[in-house]
C-alpha cells in the first residue's frame, strides 16, 4: 500500500466532508468490523451510473434500491447501520443529511443510525473488493484526477470534462430536486 496516496486520499476526504459536523464517518474496517459482529450495514452507493458500472462494494444498493428497501422493509432499515458511500464522501454526506433530515419519509429519521463511508478511494487501500456485476474486479470509478489517489494495482477510470459536468448536474438536480 502507497501511504502517501492513502495520506493524500484521507485528506481530501477531511477537506470534502469538513462542513458535515457532527456526522458519524464510517471507515471500511468499521464496516468489516460491523459485519464481523452480527450487525446489519447497508452500503448505500450514491454515486452515478456510469460509475457504478466500473465497480462497487461487495454487497452496496443504489439509492433507488435502498428507497424500495425502505419502503418494503422499513423495519429493517431502521435497526440496520446506514452507509451511504461515494468516492472521496461529498457526495455521500449530502445523502446522509438528506436521510436524517427525514428524506425516506420515515418517522424517526432523526433515530436512524446514518454514518458517511470514507468513500471507493480509502475502500481500495484498507480492503480493496469491488465487485462488478458480482464478479471481483480491480478497476474503480474516482470522479475525477483529483481523486485518482486509488491504492496500487486498481485500473482507475475518470470522467473528462462533459461526464464532470454531466455528474455536477446530477448532484445539483439530486440535492435541489429529487432528493428533497
Amino acid at each position: 500500500m502507497s501511504t502517501s496516496r492513502r495520506d493524500a486520499a484521507l485528506a481530501e476526504l477531511r477537506a470534502r466532508t469538513a462542513g458535515f459536523a457532527g456526522l458519524p464517518l464510517a471507515s471500511a474496517s468499521d464496516v468489516i468490523s460491523m459485519q464481523q459482529g452480527g450487525r446489519d450495514v447497508i452500503l448505500i452507493d450514491v454515486r452515478s451510473p456510469p460509475e457504478r458500472a466500473v465497480s462497487t462494494l461487495p454487497g452496496a444498493l443504489d439509492q433507488h434500491s435502498f428507497a424500495a428497501l425502505a419502503r418494503e422493509e422499513p423495519e429493517r432499515v431502521a435497526a440496520a447501520v446506514l452507509v451511504p458511500f461515494c468516492t472521496i464522501g461529498f457526495r455521500s454526506g449530502l445523502y446522509c443529511e438528506w436521510i436524517r433530515g427525514g428524506g425516506l419519509g420515515m418517522a424517526a429519521s432523526s433515530e436512524l443510525d446514518v454514518r458517511n463511508g470514507e468513500g471507493v478511494v480509502l475502500w481500495s487501500h484498507d480492503v480493496g473488493t469491488f465487485v462488478q456485476d458480482g464478479a471481483p474486479v480491480r478497476s474503480l470509478h474516482v470522479y475525477g484526477s483529483a481523486w485518482d489517489l486509488a491504492a496500487d494495482g486498481f485500473d482507475t477510470v475518470t470522467f473528462g470534462p462533459a461526464g464532470h459536468l454531466s455528474a455536477a448536474l446530477r448532484v445539483a438536480w439530486q440535492w435541489f430536486g429529487s432528493w428533497r
